[in-house]
């Protein structure tokens, strides 16, 4: 997808990269990318081939190892410093 993440272009933004660039650095450009209202989003990396779960300010939050076309349901891991609460369960919901 060409469109980028709020989140993920305002982290670039604020570390000074080039949005574009990362975004194609990092995304495979042909696997989907998903957005909650409140501009948390998931993306395959290509780099690490993990799913990522960012929150709305582009900060990773959890990971899943999968080499997936969407993301997988569970064994998603928190990243460090995002404490010990249980992980998300993802659940695919029709755009309304």
């Amino acid at each position: 997808p060409a469109v980028v993440p709020a989140g993920f272009a305002r982290t670039c933004v604020e570390q000074g990269w080039d949005t574009e660039s990362m975004w194609r650095q990092l995304s495979d450009g042909a696997r989907p990318w998903f957005e909650k209202d409140d501009e948390a989003y998931m993306y395959w990396n290509r780099g690490d081939g993990r799913w990522w779960l960012d929150a709305p300010d582009g900060g990773g939050l959890y990971v899943a190892k999968a080499d997936t076309a969407a993301p997988p349901a569970g064994g998603w891991q928190p990243l460090p410093g995002q404490g010990g609460g249980a992980p998300p369960t993802i659940e695919p919901v029709a755009a309304s």
